[in-house]
């Protein structure tokens, strides 16, 4: 199952923090304190930060307490167990466990309508998000591709909603649509 990203992010390959985090995933939960926002599926986990210097900081946990961090103390992109993601620019190093895929789809809300007084819903605008996906998930959905994935089939945080995302974020929006494609 696929794990939203949103804002700046520290995605991880749950295995990997059973089998190299001190202390095991019990510890690792422990470590993360209350404060912080993060959803999991059965193979990813994904730490949701405001700030990159937080996501960095975590970033550097997560190397003192043994896993392979990219850029901090593992240069081989294929053997790093966690990785930080801008949801705007991307991941901060190429991984080969994850692919990265944007979502649009169509979202409904409340409209009346005058005609006796109904309820119904409408087509509304589009909902732009990012979601992060095993190769191994979305080769066994190779489909999704060209449809897109359920909301269902997603995970989200508790009480997620789009209206009240990092997607709908100021800061982010103008970062989208000022991003240097040749850098990026």
């Amino acid at each position: 199952m696929p794990v939203l990203i949103e804002g700046v992010s520290v995605l991880l390959r749950k295995g990997s923090i059973h089998e190299r985090y001190k202390g095991g995933y019990a510890q690792f939960l422990f470590d993360l304190n209350d404060y912080v926002s993060f959803t999991a599926s059965n193979q990813l986990l994904c730490v949701a930060y405001k700030t990159h210097d937080e996501a960095r900081a975590l970033l550097k946990m997560l190397a003192d307490k043994g896993m392979r961090v990219a850029l901090i103390n593992e240069e081989d992109p294929a053997r790093t167990d966690a990785v930080l993601v801008d949801q705007v620019f991307g991941p901060s190093v190429r991984v080969w466990w994850i692919d990265l895929i944007p979502v649009s789809r169509s979202r409904k809300i409340k409209a009346e309508v005058k005609v006796e007084s109904k309820e119904e819903l409408k087509e509304s605008s589009q909902e732009h998000i990012l979601i992060a996906a095993t190769y191994e998930e979305t080769d066994e959905k190779e489909e999704l591709r060209i449809k897109n994935w359920d909301q269902g089939e997603i995970a989200y945080p508790l009480d997620w909603q789009y209206e009240n995302s990092k997607s709908l974020d100021l800061e982010f929006l103008r970062m989208a649509e000022n991003r240097s494609y040749l850098n990026h």
